[in-house]
């Protein structure tokens, strides 16, 4: 039953099915910074909340891609034949991690009490350094998946 599981939980259609839900998470925070206005406070607010979300979210998907051979060997799956795939997975998966670590940091400087590190007035620049740095995000997961699918 574990082999099972491991190989359902490290499948290409799997990483595929996560990597559109975490597209879809980005979608919604690009979405809400495009509405965003300097004066607008609340939509600021929730912009950093999914900026954040998509960022811890980004940095774990990379860590699981990263580490996909030692899923596989924690559920007692035999290794990957495909070592292109092993590959294109560990590279990806470190790109993710610093870019959700990236989108991590830029979103917290805006949730930083004014007393501690005031930021007042740089916080829609701030949201937009961190959707210039989700799209990049996305572009990467766009490009690792067709490249995921090519592998196989």
């Amino acid at each position: 039953m574990k082999p099972i599981f491991g190989r359902i939980l490290t499948h290409p259609l799997s990483i595929t099915i996560l990597n559109f839900a975490i597209l879809l998470l980005a979608y919604s925070a690009l979405k809400e910074t495009w509405f965003a206005e300097e004066s607008d406070v609340h939509h600021i607010h929730e912009a950093v909340e999914l900026w954040e979300g998509f960022g811890t979210i980004l940095l774990g998907f990379g860590v699981a891609l990263e580490e996909r051979g030692s899923l596989l060997k924690i559920f007692g799956c035999t290794p990957d034949q495909n070592p292109r795939m092993e590959h294109l997975c560990h590279n990806y998966g470190v790109l993710f991690v610093v870019l959700g670590v990236l989108i991590e940091v830029l979103a917290w400087l805006i949730k930083i009490p004014n007393s501690v590190l005031n930021t007042e007035g740089v916080e829609f620049v701030l949201l937009q350094m961190g959707a210039i740095s989700a799209s990049a995000g996305v572009f990467l997961q766009l490009r690792f998946q067709i490249k995921l699918w090519k592998s196989r």
